[in-house]
């Protein structure tokens, strides 16, 4: 069964108005621009701090050492392209491998997980769904959602390693996650 046959398969067999609107959602909740604006508002708790500056990092790193390049580099055509269909949203006009809505959810759900595995289990369904909803929307091969994932695991495992490493041991590193930029919002307000 070739990787055509699945996306034929999918479509063919799965197609209904719920997958429709999920995946839609799904193509916007798990764009980049979504996970750093979470990323950044989850830097604002300091509880929260040290996963938004995970989840930031990671995905910079997923964007500028392999999303982009990698795209650049396998110039592979989108599924639509050779087997043209109606599709639910906007024609993407990058190339197809990696899978980034696939890397950024993966990113989003895997740095959810080293810090807390409920939340991160839920972050893990949520991130097969965005992966899957790149098959069913027909933007992207098997194995561009397959190498999105990977990409995601490597740079959320590197950057951790590194968090860990170097900045927890930096002298000032305790005061960036201590400092509580709430208190410096109303401070400027009262006065």
């Amino acid at each position: 069964m070739s990787e055509l046959d699945v996306l034929i398969g999918i479509r063919d067999n799965m197609s209904n108005a719920f997958l429709d609107l999920a995946s839609e959602a799904a193509d916007i909740l798990a764009s980049g621009a979504a996970v750093y604006c979470l990323a950044l508002l989850l830097m604002v708790p300091r509880r929260t701090r040290e996963l938004g500056i995970l989840v930031f990092a990671a995905e910079a790193v997923c964007d500028i050492l392999f999303e982009v390049p990698l795209k650049e580099v396998t110039a592979r055509d989108r599924p639509f392209m050779e087997y043209p269909v109606n599709l639910l949203i906007p024609a993407p006009t990058n190339y197809s491998f990696p899978s980034g809505h696939t890397a950024n959810a993966s990113v989003l759900a895997l740095s959810v997980l080293t810090y807390d595995r409920k939340w991160g289990a839920a972050a893990l369904v949520w991130a097969a769904f965005v992966a899957f909803s790149r098959l069913y929307l027909f933007v992207h091969w098997p194995t561009d959602v397959l190498a999105g994932a990977l990409v995601a695991a490597v740079c959320v495992w590197a950057v951790r390693g590194l968090m860990k490493r170097f900045l927890f041991g930096w002298g000032k590193w305790p005061a960036v996650m201590e400092f509580d930029i709430c208190r410096m919002f109303r401070r400027r307000q009262s006065t």
